[in-house]
This record gives structure tokens, C-alpha cells and sequence, in this order.
């Protein structure tokens, strides 16, 4: 079972359910925790039941309403769901994670957008998670940079935010383009209760299929076809 920290203040729901989505077509079992301010995946999958912890939605597990990780892996151990290979953390509240769970997580990926608040959130999380680091070694990070706009964002820009924290960033980032096309298809996806990707923009595809293949240990070839019957898939 590996387990991936999205972390950072910004909406990062769409992204993480397009990447269960890819992973599940590679014949994975994936669970994606809610561990963002607001609660924002019981409106995305439309849960019904609120005594209900994990849901499927789409092929792949939410759970909604931990309190802490811990929590967690106590409830899917009594349920008899441990085999899961992926666990995937989109964190915000940062109760939710010990340092020992950020020790021991296999990928730690540091999630940003453009909005000015949300990064001032975000560098200060940033720098009080390496300062509980102490005299360990830095956090290593993978980044996304989301809702880039060719010729207008700049990297720079974010980086003047997080560039001080004592961390280390693995690699250059991802970076995941907006645009109106993007943005209408999250809006339907939400209203309508599923997880199209087909839409999708060719850059957004390929951002995707870069992500996966930093991640993961998958071949191009099979993330395409994995990539190709999400595609695919209504639900």
C-alpha cells in the first residue's frame, strides 16, 4: 500500500480524482481521502449517506470525515479494505497528518495556484512542517502548479513564496494548464454527479500522464492505455 500527500491550499479536487481514475483503469485499488477544508468531495460525488466513511465513487474509494489519518487505516483494517494500493491524501487541514505520517509516506507532493492568499496560507504550513522536521533530513517535495496560463503565470512567481522553506523539491514541476474548456468540464462533472475525462485538453493529458509516470513505476505505454479506457468510462 503507498500512500501520496497532496498538500497545499488550493482546490485540487478535480486533479486527484482524474489521477484515482487513470489508476484504477491499471487495475489498482485506490482510495482518495478528503482531508481539505470545507469538505468539498461530499458535493464532487454526491454522497448520499453521511454515516457512510468511504464511498465508491467512479471506480475508486472517498473517504470523507476522518478526523486523522490514523483514523484511517484503524477503520479500513476493520473493515477488511486494507489491500488497497493506493492511498491518496489531499491534506489542508494539517492536524490531519502526524510527522510521522509525513515520514513515512512514499510521494509528498506540494500542490499551488496563482491566488496570492492561498500561497501565503500555504508558505506558512510549509515552513512549520520543515521546522518539525528538526534535525531530520528536509522533506523532499514533487510539485503541481495549477491553473497555468501560457504567457501570462510564472513560475517565479509561486517559487518567491516557497523558495525560503526548508524542503527539498525532487524535480521541476508539473504543471497542469487552465482554460475554459478545463473549467467548464469541472463545473459538469460536479452538477452531474460523475468524473468525465475525455474532454480534457491534450496539455492537461499530458501533465497527467507525466504525473503518473513520476509517481508511479508505470510504462508509458501502459499509463496511455490505462489513460485511453479511462477515457472511456461514463461513470
Amino acid at each position: 500500500m503507498r500512500t501520496w500527500i497532496f498538500a497545499g491550499i488550493c482546490d485540487k479536487s478535480d486533479l486527484l480524482m482524474y489521477l484515482c481514475k487513470i489508476l484504477i483503469q491499471s487495475g489498482k485499488r485506490v482510495l482518495l481521502i478528503d482531508a481539505a477544508h470545507a469538505g468539498k468531495y461530499t458535493h464532487c460525488i454526491r454522497r448520499l449517506d453521511d454515516s457512510m466513511l468511504i464511498t465508491e465513487f467512479a471506480g475508486f474509494d472517498v473517504g470523507i470525515g476522518f478526523k486523522q489519518f490514523s483514523d484511517v487505516l484503524v477503520h479500513i483494517k476493520a473493515a477488511g479494505e486494507s489491500d488497497y494500493d493506493y492511498i491518496l491524501i489531499d491534506a489542508e487541514q494539517e492536524s490531519f497528518l502526524t510527522i510521522d505520517d509525513w515520514s513515512a509516506a512514499d510521494a509528498k507532493i506540494w500542490v499551488s495556484s496563482f491566488e496570492v492568499a492561498g500561497l501565503m496560507k500555504s508558505a506558512s504550513w510549509l515552513d512549520g512542517l520543515s521546522e518539525n522536521y528538526g534535525e531530520q533530513e528536509r522533506p523532499a517535495f514533487h510539485r503541481i502548479y495549477l491553473n497555468v496560463i501560457e504567457d501570462f503565470t510564472d513560475d517565479e512567481y509561486i517559487e518567491s513564496f516557497l523558495g525560503s522553506s526548508r524542503v527539498q523539491w525532487l524535480d521541476d514541476p508539473v504543471r497542469i494548464p487552465w482554460d475554459e474548456i478545463t473549467f467548464a468540464l469541472k463545473i459538469e462533472n460536479e452538477h452531474m454527479g460523475r468524473l468525465r475525462i475525455k474532454p480534457l485538453p491534450k496539455r492537461y493529458k499530458k501533465a497527467l500522464v507525466d504525473l503518473v509516470q513520476r509517481l508511479t513505476e508505470m510504462e508509458n505505454r501502459q499509463i496511455r492505455r490505462s489513460f485511453r479506457q479511462a477515457e472511456r468510462r461514463m461513470a
